[in-house]
């Protein structure tokens, strides 16, 4: 697991897996954990959980979530191409190519009855999994997802990354300043005009799942406009908010966004 996690942040009976998979050209690394004590949950009502980044960043800010997810399932978090240390592929990769690699790794590692939870970037790239492969996906949850349809520019969704970044602990700037390097400019600028040209609100319509729209509430790169606008135009949409958060909702209010995502699986 990512560095920050120490062995006193993990519970009795928590296995960690790390493996790098192989995509034709293309590398992902993923983190697979799960407890050996299944913590009251029936196996019948346990999920495989796959937790998807950001832009520029890893999954180490998913460690909190992570582990009050597995006990209700197991979890993967998924590391993208070029993030992370994962390697940078010799060509540009789409959101939707993006999407299809983790639509084919879900169906290659057979998981089932997946809930699918995206963070930001993460958000489009697991939209456009659910479409790939939907009869694996049974929940799909987006956090933060951008990019808002009024303010569709690089430079204002600048301006409001570094507004919800005044309400972010320390350690989350930290981490993605630190991610942001590792990733290295020139991929970070190949990502970025497929980001910012997702069509997430049309795409979103097709899928099949019952989806969740999450913001904090304090998130200014996803206004409530916009999750709203999102979860009304899903199949079976909602949206929920986390008073105080702000974009990086999955880090500092881990037990919260746990809440929320099992009232989804409820569903």
């Amino acid at each position: 697991m990512p560095h920050r996690l120490t062995a006193a942040d993990m519970p009795s009976g928590l296995t960690v897996r790390i493996d790098r998979v192989r995509h034709g050209d293309v590398w992902l690394r993923t983190w697979t954990m799960w407890m050996a004590v299944t913590g009251g949950v029936h196996p019948d009502h346990r999920h495989d959980v796959v937790l998807v980044h950001g832009l520029g960043v890893s999954s180490e800010y998913f460690q909190r979530l992570a582990v009050e997810l597995a006990h209700f399932g197991t979890v993967h978090l998924v590391e993208l191409p070029g993030f992370a240390g994962v390697p940078h592929p010799d060509r540009r990769l789409s959101t939707e190519d993006m999407g299809r690699l983790l639509a084919s790794w879900i169906r290659e590692t057979r998981l089932t009855r997946v809930l699918l939870v995206g963070h930001s970037m993460g958000a489009q790239v697991a939209t456009e999994a659910a479409l790939q492969d939907p009869e694996a996906i049974a929940h799909l949850a987006l956090i933060g997802p951008p990019v808002n349809l009024a303010e569709r520019s690089v430079p204002r969704q600048g301006l409001r990354l570094l507004q919800s970044a005044v309400f972010e602990p320390a350690a989350v700037r930290a981490m993605s300043l630190e991610g942001y390097l590792r990733c290295g400019w020139r991929w970070f600028s190949h990502v970025l005009p497929s980001m910012m040209t997702y069509p997430i609100e049309e795409r979103i319509r097709l899928v099949r799942a019952p989806v969740l729209v999450l913001r904090g509430g304090r998130d200014a790169v996803a206004p409530r406009a916009w999750v709203e606008l999102l979860a009304g135009r899903a199949k079976d949409g909602r949206w929920a908010e986390v008073p105080g958060a702000a974009h990086s909702v999955v880090f500092a209010h881990a037990d919260q966004v746990r809440e929320h995502l099992a009232g989804l699986v409820g569903r």
